[in-house]
Parts: structure tokens; sequence; C-alpha cells
């Protein structure tokens, strides 16, 4: 027969245990505690029995938490959970708790036994060693691994639009460089701040060195834009460093989700492209992702950076090269050339650039027109001839601001408006108002490159044009020993005549094809052996009264 352990052996035993135990009898009345408990509530045993544990709640659990606690144990069931409590100095430990119902002869539960470990050091130790792995240690933000995790998290369960804010410092290397990177760290705990600031609802994250990343709701973009505006500008402001002044400035890429992509790495490396643009061209605000930039390399998006620096900042130049009225033997007209200039002297990137972007024609187009306007001031005499792109004939802003140079003194007489073939074969509903438009305002339009496309004789009767300009493919045709066909270039002027236009024979580049223009009754003539594109502000006004003599003065450009 096995024989029962005396009371005071239990009660020992209760009290040597490293863990806390608390019972309470069936009206939830505390009944018993032991030492360790005492020890870690901060109680003794004398202030808490008769009463009801509540007094060691925290506030930190929901109802939720003390729902599921009694469904278990009114079913019978031991519940085991972490509970956050409150010592009676007021601090919060976290214990691990196991509460086991006990039941009486009659079935029904006379005690709650709950024993319990202080985790207190443990819990703190492991959310340190999370928030290591999950948070960048000098800013607080989010680190990449755990950005990225985030914002996959969220693409899968998404439901609505959202955004991609991808923000890098400009010149912070000379920052680590001239203060040290003490003073280089500091600036990033500051901006990783302020960045919070700005837009609390964005999840940011330090994707690493100098670069950040925001992800937040966004209906639209021009929401987006907006928010990222705010991250903008709390990225572009003046912080103090160790008592020295340190201005921040960012450039920001940007797109939306899902538009843009719809995995993390494709809206990763949009919003990079999108903020490398922007960098490249010192922008001051967002730049939004657009299609066009897929296809860019480093090289070429950089070429066309240069190309905007210099319109903005001087480094451009204009060049005129003469065109030559075959009828009066005189050069009274030129065409306006955009030229780079660099150390070893100007260069033409046009070339070598996409002239498909949108945003690179239109500042040209409009820096050209507004030069339009000093030329003509400069030269009096000279009809200028310049080209305008797709995109600026579809903005209406454009049209307005040649409107506005009109009113301002610009004689839209004395200016040729040229379209390429292949602009007018491929955009005719987009570019046709615009031009009945501009031959409204006064301007004379040129058909550029003619005879390289496939404009028929339908696409010329839609178009409000004035002149005709053969390009210089069909007076040298490419190949040794190339020769041009006189059939064909006759037909072409005399189509264009017939049509009420003149004609342009470009890539006039010798005595020969000067000869074959004239045979051909050509208005015009333009090409190195009638001149050489000179920058216009060397132009001597005794160009305008250079004849037939002089004419074949000028080369081919290196």
């Amino acid at each position: 027969m096995t024989r029962l352990l005396p009371p005071h052996v239990l009660q020992s035993v209760l009290e040597q245990l490293a863990e806390s135990v608390l019972i309470t009898d069936a009206t939830g009345r505390i009944v018993y505690v032991n030492g360790a408990f005492e020890r870690l509530t901060g109680y003794g045993r004398e202030e808490v029995l008769g009463k009801n544990p509540r007094f060691l709640k925290s506030g930190h659990h929901p109802l939720e938490f003390y729902r599921r606690f009694w469904e278990e144990i009114l079913s019978g069931h031991p519940f085991r959970g972490v509970f956050v409590n409150r010592r009676k100095d007021g601090t919060l430990y976290t214990e691990e708790k196991v509460v086991t119902p006990i039941r009486g002869p009659s079935g029904a539960v006379e005690y709650l036994v709950a024993t319990s470990r202080d985790v207190t050091e443990e819990m703190a130790l492991r959310a340190r060693l999370e928030a290591l792995s999950t948070l960048d240690p000098l800013t607080g933000l989010l680190n990449r691994r755990a950005f990225a995790e985030r914002v996959k998290k969220d693409i899968l369960y998404a439901r609505s639009r959202r955004a991609l804010a991808y923000l890098d410092l400009d010149g912070f290397k000379t920052v680590n460089d001239t203060l040290g990177h003490a003073a280089g760290d500091e600036v990033l705990a500051q901006l990783a701040r302020n960045l919070k600031g700005a837009l609390p609802q964005a999840v940011v994250g330090r994707l690493g060195g100098d670069e950040f990343a925001a992800w937040y709701p966004a209906d639209d973009l021009g929401e987006a834009k907006a928010k990222a505006a705010l991250l903008l500008r709390a990225a572009s402001v003046e912080v103090s460093v160790h008592g020295q002044p340190v201005r921040l400035e960012a450039s920001l890429g940007l797109v939306l989700f899902p538009d843009h992509g719809v995995s993390l790495q494709e809206l990763l490396r949009r919003a990079d492209l999108a903020m490398y643009r922007a960098k490249l061209f010192r922008l001051k605000e967002p730049e939004a992702f657009t299609p066009d930039l897929d296809g860019l390399t480093p090289q070429a998006l950089a070429l066309e950076a240069e190309f905007h620096h210099a319109l903005t900042t001087g480094q451009s130049q204009l060049f005129l090269q003469g065109i030559l009225n075959l009828k009066e033997d005189r050069l009274e007209d030129a065409e306006v050339l955009f030229r780079l200039r660099r150390p070893e002297g100007y260069v033409n990137p046009l070339p070598q650039m996409d002239l498909s972007r949108r945003a690179l024609n239109e500042v040209l187009d409009r820096f050209v027109l507004q030069e339009l306007q000093r030329l003509q001031s400069t030269h009096p005499g000279l009809t200028v001839w310049v080209n305008v792109t797709p995109w600026s004939l579809g903005d209406t802003s454009f049209l307005n601001l040649a409107e506005r140079l009109i009113h301002q003194g610009l004689d839209p007489g004395r200016a040729v408006i040229e379209v390429s073939e292949r602009t007018a074969t491929h955009q005719l509903g987009r570019i046709a108002p615009a031009l009945w438009r501009l031959k409204g305002l006064g301007f004379r339009l040129a058909l550029d490159d003619f005879g390289t496309g496939a404009t028929g004789l339908g696409h010329l009767r839609q178009l409000p044009l004035d002149l005709l300009k053969v390009g210089r493919e069909l007076l040298s045709p490419p190949g040794p020993g190339g020769s041009p066909s006189r059939a064909l270039l006759g037909h072409l002027v005399g189509m264009a005549h017939d049509l009420g236009l003149k004609v342009v024979l470009e890539g006039v580049e010798t005595p020969e094809q000067l000869a074959l223009a004239r045979e051909l009754r050509a208005d015009f003539a333009q090409g190195f052996h009638i001149h050489r594109p000179e920058a216009h502000p060397l132009l001597p006004r005794r160009w305008l009264e250079k004849g037939e003599s002089q004419v074949g003065d000028g080369s081919k450009e290196d």
C-alpha cells in the first residue's frame, strides 16, 4: 500500500521550487502562493491571500486572450501561454505560465493551479536578437532583408495600390571624406528620423550605404508623388553634425504597384532606374519610372543627363548651317544644330541618344524655340529652321510658348518648323492639329528627311506643309561608287512642286551634287559643300551677303 506524503513534505517541496506557484479556489480567490511567487512579484503572502489575481494584470493582453484562457479552463484543459504582468513596484515582467484546473469528487473545478517561470530577460534577449536580424543598427530602420520581407508579404496579400520610393543621398561621400565616418553615421541617423517623421504611415528601410526605401499606400501616381515629395523634402535639409552645418540633398525614384511591377525585384530595379535618372539630371522632385527607362543603358542615361545639364547651365551651343537659296544664290536661311561643349571641343550627342525620350525632347525643343527670338535679333534678315519632336507637337504648353514668344516679338515668318518624315508617317493624328495651329500663327512648315520613310501623297495632303527636305540618302546612296538616281530625284522634285511645295536637297557635299540640285530645279540646297556649321554667336553679319562665289568654302565636320 502506497503511503501518502505528509502535508509538511509537500509544503517544503513547493517552497523550494524555482517556479512560481499560485493556487486559487473555484471563486478565484488566492489560497496559496509559494516563495518564488513572492520573489517574482514583490508581493508578500499575507498581501495576496483571499484576493483575486487580477491585481497582477498589466493591460498588455486583449480581451481575446482572456476569452481563450477561460475557454480552455472551463473545458477542463490546461492553458499554456506567455503572460505580461505587473510587479508590486509597477515594473512589467514576462512569465511562461501553465494554469491547470483541478476537479473535485463531483467533477466540478475546485482549484486552479498556476505554475510559471520568469522569462523576462530571455524575451528581452530574444527581442534584441530579433532586432539585430531585422533592424539596421545605425538608423533603427528595417534592414534590407526585413524591408524586402515586409514588401513581399504586402504584395502577396495586396488589395490596393502602393508606392515604392527609392532615395539616395547626393554627395554623401564628401561628408565622409571631409568630416569623417562618425559624422557620416550621424547624418544617416538624422536622415532616418526625418524620413520616419515625414511619412509615418510608410514602411521605411535602409537598403545599404546612403540608400533608403519607403513603401506606402497610394491610390494613384499623383498621390504617390505628393507623398514622395514629403520624403524628398525631409532629406533635403541642413543638419548639424558635431556643430558643423551639413546640407543634405537627395534624389528619389518612384514606382507604383502594380502598375510598374508585381514583384519586389522588378519594383526595386525600376525605382532605382528612376532614381538614377533623377540624380543624373539633378532633378529636385520625385522622378517616376517610365517604360522607356527599361531599355536604357547607364551610359546612355549618363549622356542624356549631360545633355540635359548642358541645356540648363550654358554648356551647350547652337550652331547654324546655311541653306542656299538656289534661285537667289543667297545664304539667307540656316538650320539650328545642337552641340555639346566638352573639353575636346563641340560634339553632336544626338546620334548616340534615344530620341524617343519624351522629357529629353521637350527640354530641347523649348530651349531651341526660346533661342529663335534671340537669333532673329542678332541676325536680322535670317530665316531660322528648327527641328521639333512629336512630343512637343502633342503638348499644348509648347504651342502656347510659341504663341507667347510671338507676342514678345518673335517673327514666325522668319522661322521654319521641321518635322521628320518618320514622325509624319507614324504620328500623323497626333501632330496634324499642332501643325495647323503653328501654320495659323505664321510659321512655315517643312517635312525633313523625305524619301527615307514611307510617306505618301495622302500624308502630304493632310499636312499644311510649305517645304520638302529630300534626305541625304537619296543624293548620296550608300556603298562604293553610289550615285544618285536623277529620275527618282526629278520625280520627287516635280511631285513636290505640283503640290505647291518648295524643295530642299540635303547632303550636298560636292560641286557635282550642287550642280545636280540646280539641274533638277530644286529651290534650296544644304550640305557641307555649301556651308560648314558655325557657332551662331561667332557668325558674322556678312554671312547673309554671301553669294554663289563663296559657296563651297565649307568642309565636312570631323
